[in-house]
Formats: C-alpha cells, structure tokens, sequence
C-alpha cells in the first residue's frame, strides 16, 4: 500500500457486490441488399449500423423490397421508428448472385445515355469500343438505374454491356446458410454467434423479412436463436405466410402443419402497410421492442401488443386489404399468432402468445413478456459472471454472487420490473462430487410481471340507489 510509515494512508479495495451487467436490444437481420450501390459493400458478414448513414454506406438502398429485403429494415428501424443500433447480414454476393447482359443499346443524348436496368454492378459496366474513366463516366440515379456522362463520347447510338444483381437466385439456402466449403466461414443464420465475438453485444432478437415464411428458414432462425455461442439465447420473429394464406381462419392450420410452435417464436400474420409501402409485422414489432424497452431501462417486461405499428392498415403481400374484427384477431391471438387491429386509437400490435401457445401451457414459454424476461435475465447473468469463471471457488466468491444478484432483483422489484426474485447457492443442490469436480450451481427464482391480457367487470343494477329519490335516501 505505500512505504509511508507516519501520517495518513489510504488505498482502494474492489468492490465487494458484482455490478450487474444488462444486455441491450440487438436485432440481428438477415436478407438481400443492393451492395452495387453501396460505397462499402458488405457480403456474409455481421454490420452494426447504429445510423441509416452506416447502413447505406454497407449495404445500399433501394425500393424494391420485395427483391431487397434489409432495405425494409433500414426504413422501419431508422426513418419510421428511429431506433439502433442493428445488426445486418447481406447474403447477396455479386459474385455468385449476378447475371451478364451484352450488347445492350443505348443512345446518348446531350452527352448522358440511361441504362434502365437495375442491379448494375458498374466496374464491369463498358461501352463497346470506349474506356471509363476516359470516354465517359458512369454514375447512380436515385433509382438505381444508371447515367452515362460523355467525356469524348459524340451523340448517337451504341451498345454496353455489363453484369448486374439478380437477387432472384437467392435461396433460402443462402439465408440458411451454414459453412462454405471452401472458405471454411460462416454465412447466412450460421453468423449469428459473430455478433457477439465481434460486437460484444448479445443478438437477442433473429428476424429475416420476407424469408421467414418460407417453413425451412423460420425453423433454422428459431434454432439459431437457441443456445447461442452456446450461453446466449434470443427470440425469433417470424412472419406467416401472406401469399397462399389470404384468411384469417386458415392460419392456424398452417401455422401448425408448418411447425411454427416454438416457445422462442413470436408469429405475425398478416402484413401491414402504411400508404403504398407494405412492411412485415416482424420488422415494425423489432423495432417497436427498441422503444418499449428503452423506455423500461431496456428491461423487457412490458408486452409490444396494444403499442403502435405506425402503420395504416393490414394486407395480404400483393397490398389486398385485410380486415379483422376484435373476435378474429382473438382466435388468431388464442392459436399462438400476433396481427394487428385499428380497435381503438389506431393500428396497434394485437397478441401476447408466442408460438408453443396453447399447447405448452407454462406462463414461462408462451407469453412473450415472460419468455423474453427470462432470456434476458439468463443472458445478464451469464455476463455478469463470467470474468469469474476459473476464480478461486471461495465462500467470498459465492458470498459475492449470491448478495449482488438478489441486490439487483430487489432493484428490478422496486422498479416494478418483476415482482420478486432471488438466488440461492444451497448445499442440498451442490454434492461433493459437484464441487471437487469444479461445477457450483445457483438457483435463481424471478416472477416477472405478467400481462393484464383481460381486464373483466360485471355492472349490476343496484335498487338501493332508488332512495335518492326520497331525500337522500331516509
């Protein structure tokens, strides 16, 4: 602590009580960009975009959706709600996803010719007989189609050719994903785990606009989200199919001969639109969490359904309007399936079961606010603690778990987080075979807040009332 023998010492000491380490809302997106476009382009591998600057610079833009799948999530998270951060993965690789065209026409006028065509990948963009760079120049319009500025070019007539995108020849094995052979990396949901080992940050919400109701792709995110690196989980929102599905009442049929039953699925049928844009619920309820969470502490207990969509309607993935009265969106909500509805105050979130909902009948897995509480407090714990794996196994350690946990349910009780929790480190549960082997089990108890999914009163007709009518009632 010093050589000073004669006067006043002091020093610091660690602090005795583990400060709890929450885990923010991290979204992960997987889908098709238009990278040509983009001043960075980024294929299979996880972005962190925290502004809509960073997600054009990696990733592009378009309005094509339907083709472009993230540039839905760049509208919904940073112009319609204005929240982040969020991570990206681009599976369109212009170098496998491409098709060539030759000898296309084209005319310059005033020294500028147009190429139509969308997707150009323009350094394989050439005029017959010219050099960019030299005879001309090559530049983005607003819509993705392409201007040609002359430099020594004359007007008149000649021919270009070039490759461009063809997203069309993205799969759902390309969204999948898995291990390329050759490259021996991780591509499509199979770079979930890098989110974490790149960004520090827990990817606790999966989603794949306008993949996800394609069966195959919406079980491997809902397995994606499981046990991530191994120690994390997150939930999956997945979209029900809009296209083959055009009625409520046939939803649930699909819903289960499909497999969308998973105690860490949250599904949304139909769509939503606002004027001519149409969205997938999944994205709007991503970012809806953002807001909701972020007004909670970024604590996740109070349920995205009854909140604005920020939207004008629902509809089928052609625009065909959709209308659910109260009694329709309740059968969706009672078979495991969100939607949303303009009962009272505009187009809201209508539905708090997640996708096991009715069969599995435990709170735990089947309400999305109880579901996501626990994958949250899993996932802090799991953080909190894990600088002291490899510690000396002491009672100080033990002492230090155990009263900085139940410090820190006792802060969520008084923010009416959840309604009580506690951690406890008994010897009943830890046998000597257990401890001289290394492994020390805690068990944690939490009952978080539920959801006031019914609201019930009956209204009687009281005959006492009628003695106001005598002076007061004598």
């Amino acid at each position: 602590m010093g050589s000073i023998n004669h006067g006043v010492r002091t020093g610091e000491k660690p602090t005795s009580i583990a400060g709890i380490i929450q885990s923010g809302n991290t979204a992960v997106i997987i889908g098709t960009a238009p990278v040509n476009t983009a001043p960075d382009p980024k294929v299979n591998t996880p972005v962190i975009c925290y502004t809509e600057k960073e997600a054009l610079e990696a990733f592009g833009w378009s309005d094509n959706w339907k083709e472009y799948t993230l540039c839905e999530a760049i509208d919904v998270f940073f112009r319609l709600f204005k929240v982040g951060p969020i991570v990206m993965i681009n599976v369109l690789d212009p170098k496998v996803h491409k098709i060539s065209v030759t000898d296309a026409a084209i005319t310059f006028t005033k020294g500028v010719a147009k190429v139509e065509d969308k997707g150009v990948l323009l350094d394989t963009l050439e005029i017959t007989g010219k050099v960019q760079g030299t005879d001309y120049t090559a530049e983005f319009n607003e819509d993705g189609s392409v201007n040609l500025i002359a430099i020594t070019i004359a007007d008149g007539d000649l021919t270009v050719s070039y490759e461009k995108l063809d997203p069309s020849a993205v799969d759902d094995e390309d969204i999948i994903g898995g291990v390329d052979p050759t490259t021996l990396k991780n591509e499509g949901l199979a770079l979930i785990p890098n989110v974490f080992t790149k960004y520090n940050r827990v990817p606790n919400i999966g989603l794949a606009p306008g993949w996800t109701h394609i069966p195959a792709v919406a079980q491997s995110l809902v397995s994606s989200m499981k046990d991530i690196n191994e120690v994390f989980n997150g939930i999956a929102l997945t979209d029900i199919d809009t296209e083959t599905i055009d009625a409520y009442s046939k939803v649930p049929e699909w819903k289960n001969e499909n497999s969308y039953v998973h105690e860490n699925q949250y599904n949304f049928w139909p769509r939503a639109n606002l004027g001519d844009k149409v969205y997938h619920i999944s994205t709007l309820v991503a970012a809806s969490m953002y807001i909701i969470d972020q007004n909670n502490e970024d604590i996740p207990f109070e349920s995205p359904s009854n909140k604005l969509l920020m939207t004008t309607g629902i509809c089928l993935s052609d625009g065909t309007e959709v209308e659910l009265n109260l009694g329709q969106a309740n059968y969706l909500n009672d078979n495991g399936i969100a939607t949303s509805i303009n009962f009272n105050n505009g187009w809201r979130l209508w539905g708090n079961r997640t996708g096991c909902y009715p069969s599995n009948t435990d709170v735990k897995d089947n309400t999305i606010t109880n579901k996501r509480m626990f994958i949250w407090d899993n996932n802090n714990f799991t953080l909190t603690y894990w600088l002291d794996v490899d510690k000396p196994a002491t009672p100080k350690l033990m002492d230090k778990i155990v009263d900085s946990y139940n410090d820190y349910y006792n802060g969520l009780v008084t923010k009416q987080a959840i309604l009580g929790g506690r951690i406890e480190f008994n010897q009943s549960e830890n046998p000597t075979t257990s401890l001289i082997d290394g492994k020390y089990y805690f068990k944690r108890y939490m009952g978080p807040v539920g959801v006031a999914e019914l609201i019930e009163s009956d209204l009687e007709y009281d005959t006492e009332y009628l003695k106001t009518l005598f002076g007061g009632g004598n």
